[in-house]
């Protein structure tokens, strides 16, 4: 209920823009699937973007037509959701969809942790943010990773990322 009052209170003015951050939190899958329905048909309705701020890859999948990936308050990978869900190219990216329970997964396949923990935000890297966490630096030649920030690079039509690894992680089972 909440959720739909904060809605009608944002379209009062008839915005070109809905930045709805976290709209389906603490709310079980049905009311979820009808929110993010009111969403799309407001979005048809008003002639609007929407905005929509998330944890919830399940969400961002079956609402988002592109999504910006962050970490340490950066974006570190961009694409259209079916290309950024099909061939990641920015290892948290690809640790966050690895993390994510799957039904076309055996049962026995255990959920995939991201090691290490988040850097404080008052004392952040030097380089990429995620280089502490990341198995894949030792690819890397050198420091860079830890002491140059990479810049958001094309790898596809219209996707990107921030990382010095140029690879598709899609067949990777270990890349975090």
């Amino acid at each position: 209920m909440r959720q739909r009052v904060m809605i009608a209170m944002a379209l009062v003015n008839n915005p070109s823009l809905l930045i709805a951050d976290e709209p389906t939190t603490a709310l079980d899958v049905t009311v979820q699937a009808q929110i993010l329905r009111l969403l799309k048909d407001l979005q048809k309705e008003f002639k609007m973007a929407i905005i929509l701020i998330t944890h919830d890859l399940g969400v961002v999948a079956g609402a988002a037509d592109k999504v910006n990936v962050m970490y340490a308050g950066r974006i570190v990978e961009s694409a259209n959701v079916f290309d950024l869900y099909a061939k990641p190219s920015m290892p948290y990216t690809k640790g966050l969809l690895d993390s994510v329970p799957r039904l076309d997964r055996p049962h026995t396949d255990r959920l995939q942790a991201i090691p290490g923990q988040p850097p404080s935000m008052i004392a952040l890297p030097a380089g990429c943010s995620f280089a502490p966490r990341c198995t894949r630096t030792s690819e890397v030649a050198g420091d860079k990773c830890q002491t140059q920030m990479p810049e958001l690079t094309l790898r596809g039509t219209d996707h990107f990322a921030r990382c010095f690894i140029g690879a598709d992680l899609t067949n990777e089972k270990d890349a975090q």
